[in-house]
């Protein structure tokens, strides 16, 4: 079966680098392209913040030189091909052209996977080191862990944690099936459904890719992208450059299908034994003509650049989103409006004592009651309190033992004071 794929990754940085904002101007572009037997480095600024703002006029200003440096421009080399004997389609139920074109289109989507597997591989890289403001989300390994029960909120909350890491543009989401599957629930909650998740993923562009693949427990993974931020740089080899056409061979540069990238192609003839290529189809072919069809392009995935990675926030977020139990229905939030009652904690003491080594449990009542109780002690050297409730006198003195609830983002919370003698 020959199934197009989805280039996701791919397809998002040569949009970038199309766009009217892209980093890379249409002259880097063109000196990248001819540069086959170079190396391409790129000046930059570095990001100054020692700038020190005075609150006093005065009459001699300092020096507050950039210091800059040389990006080299890192390629590495695709290369795919495929061979063709004319005379064998002479009594065969497959056609030259048919055969060609599958040939084709099978060389291409290896090449695309590759490519859109290298453009992952360069968002992973990239991503940012630096959140500025995480919101309620817990970052690990420089990615931000989504609980099951947040899944609705996160493409929403990109924009906000790309506005603190100082990226307030459009962004553009990479991420996989589990993605699709999030973003085709959101939109089932509409304009005129319980709550409209629209404007979680409409402000966005989305590209898909299955090169984008989940850690274990995990069931959606995407970086979120600021515009303007990314491209891609490509260079062929110098015969392609010239379109030489020597001693029968043909270099030219052409674009493939699926692949909006130009690559050098390569064309010549031999002539052998072609009796081995289809068995008893082909076994007077002792003296043959063979086509010889090959492609390549260096590619690099360009990234705006940053001096300092551990104190610069990049313009790449990565999430990934837990995954539900299995053959378990996905739940969306249920907001509830103009609720009469008001949210609310009590304990069932407000003093206590205990001696050192006892022990006593309280206990909490939540208005709602369906809200996890969080337990501190404001003096663990006099008395600890666990997940439960239970109080445990530590040393002689007083401390006061907290019981704490969170309800969409507003903290309840009610107080013991406890005695230890």
């Amino acid at each position: 079966m020959a199934r197009q794929k989805e280039y996701g990754a791919l397809d998002f940085f040569i949009e970038q680098t199309n766009a009217a904002n892209s980093i890379l101007s249409p002259e880097l572009v063109n000196r990248a392209f001819a540069s086959m037997g170079n190396t391409v480095q790129v000046p930059v600024l570095n990001y100054d913040s020692s700038v020190q703002v005075s609150n006093t006029r005065s009459c001699v200003i300092g020096d507050d030189e950039n210091t800059s440096a040389l990006y080299t421009v890192v390629f590495a080399t695709y290369a795919v091909g495929f061979t063709m004997v004319p005379a064998a389609y002479m009594n065969n139920e497959i056609t030259y052209q048919h055969d060609f074109q599958r040939k084709m289109d099978k060389i291409c989507r290896a090449l695309g996977t590759a490519l859109d597997t290298a453009a992952v591989a360069a968002l992973e890289a990239q991503k940012t080191q630096v959140f500025a403001d995480p919101l309620q989300y817990t970052i690990s390994g420089n990615t931000v862990d989504v609980p099951t029960q947040m899944a609705t909120e996160v493409l929403g909350d990109m924009n906000p944690m790309m506005r603190a890491n100082d990226y307030p543009e459009m962004i553009h989401i990479i991420g996989n099936a589990g993605v699709d599957s999030l973003v085709r629930k959101l939109a089932q909650h509409d304009v005129y459904n319980d709550v409209n998740k629209r404007m979680e993923y409409d402000n966005k562009i989305l590209h898909y890719s299955n090169q984008v693949t989940n850690a274990a427990g995990k069931n959606g993974t995407f970086f979120a992208v600021a515009d303007g931020n990314c491209g891609v740089l490509t260079r062929v080899d110098r015969e392609a450059l010239r379109g030489t056409k020597e001693n029968f061979h043909e270099w030219s540069v052409v674009r493939l299908p699926y692949i909006d990238l130009p690559v050098g192609s390569h064309y010549y003839t031999a002539v052998g034994d072609q009796s081995a290529i289809a068995g008893d189809a082909t076994a007077d072919l002792t003296c043959a003509v063979k086509e010889y069809f090959g492609f390549s392009v260096d590619v690099a995935f360009v990234v705006a650049y940053n001096n300092d990675l551990t104190t610069i926030a990049n313009p790449i977020i990565k999430a990934a989103i837990d995954a539900q139990p299995a053959n378990r229905p996905y739940a969306m939030p249920t907001y509830v409006v103009n609720l009469n009652e008001a949210a609310s904690i009590v304990l069932n003491k407000a003093t206590t004592s205990i001696a050192v080594g006892g022990n006593e449990t309280l206990v909490a009542t939540t208005a709602p009651n369906q809200y996890v109780v969080s337990w501190s002690s404001d003096d663990t050297g006099v008395a600890t309190v666990d997940a439960t409730g239970k109080v445990v006198g530590v040393a002689a003195g007083t401390a006061n033992i907290t019981a704490s609830i969170s309800v969409y983002g507003v903290t309840y919370s009610a107080s013991c004071e406890v005695t230890v003698a």
